[in-house]
């Protein structure tokens, strides 16, 4: 692995390896940015340059370093993370951390800590943390890994450096599927559009085994639901059900369809995310009102807050797609 093994973030590889080259290594660090866009695996790429004994600015991938780094078994990089059957990080793991980190690296001039999903960890662990953050011992270097420094204290985000991380082009999220995950031009296509600048979520859409058939069977049945009866729908909400037991993003594409059908009624068809369905988008565009559009967005917004509460989904999808069919009444 080395950072070429993540596409795009050019800006933020460059960052990084001048930390490394110019030996400013901080003590401690935030890879901050949207899910998706390879956090942890910018932080796992940036402590096995560090730790690499050949290159200057990256990881080789065959030293002994880089090899141990990359086998889970190197005795100065350590990762925390919520522990199964858990839902936070834990103030005794970060104790334990605190302990481990007075002891000098066994191999490198760096001891690396990454703690993954800094933003899980409870209110005491990030209290215990900032503790280490205001005065580590000069070989540390601590990696947290966050969506959003909202979720943390304050007084952790002043004592990081933040690297930020951006989505990216489509074009770089294409090419990489297409060189590196085997995809031919029209999947990676589809997955790069659906992915919104994220290549970690394209890979995971393009591995979901039944997701293009479940993709089309919702688009169908929205773009056509003021012909379905109320037996219809029932039974497609247990087919919601079905589709969201194994991760189906299902109100991203409710969403996604009724952006499309606006952008394509306002400004034409330049900017359609579900660009597959560019005629069915085209065809709708006279189904509605742009109110309407905006209701029904604000609408799935809204039972995506329920569902994210964990309202019983027997419940919500039929009330949902009840309130999609009959907007126009409304």
């Amino acid at each position: 692995m080395s950072f070429n093994k993540i596409p795009g973030q050019n800006k933020t590889k460059k960052i990084l390896q001048d930390t490394i080259s110019k030996k400013r290594i901080s003590h401690a660090y935030l890879f901050n940015g949207n899910n998706g866009l390879g956090k942890l695996e910018m932080a796992e790429e940036f402590a096995q340059a560090i730790f690499c004994k050949n290159n200057i600015i990256d990881g080789c991938g065959n030293c002994i370093s880089c090899r141990k780094l990359q086998h889970n078994n190197h005795p100065d990089f350590f990762k925390i993370e919520v522990q199964e059957d858990h839902s936070s990080i834990l103030i005794e793991q970060i104790r334990e951390m605190q302990k481990e980190i007075n002891y000098k690296p066994y191999e490198s001039d760096y001891k690396i800590y990454i703690i993954n999903q800094a933003e899980k960890m409870s209110l005491e662990a990030q209290n215990s943390l900032l503790k280490t953050l205001e005065d580590p011992p000069d070989y540390a270097v601590i990696i947290l890994t966050n969506e959003q420094k909202k979720d943390l204290i304050p007084t952790i985000v002043s004592r990081c450096q933040e690297v930020k991380l951006y989505n990216q082009p489509v074009d770089v999220i294409k090419e990489y599927l297409i060189q590196e995950k085997g995809f031919d031009k029209k999947e990676a296509s589809l997955y790069a559009v659906l992915a919104r600048g994220k290549y970690k979520k394209a890979v995971k859409l393009a591995s979901k085994e039944d997701f293009v058939n479940d993709r089309d069977k919702v688009i169908n049945f929205i773009a056509n639901i003021e012909k379905k009866d109320n037996f219809e729908i029932y039974e497609f909400s247990d087919y919601l059900i079905k589709i969201t037991d194994k991760d189906f993003s299902l109100f991203e594409l409710m969403l996604s369809l009724f952006r499309d059908i606006l952008v394509a009624k306002r400004n034409g068809n330049e900017d359609i995310i579900n660009f597959d369905y560019k005629d069915l988008i085209i065809n709708s565009i006279n189904k509605f009102k742009i109110q309407e559009l905006y209701d029904l967005i604000e609408i799935i917004n809204k039972y995506q807050n329920y569902y994210l509460k964990n309202i019983k989904k027997d419940l919500l999808f039929p009330s949902l797609l009840f309130k999609i069919r009959n907007e126009k009444e409304l």
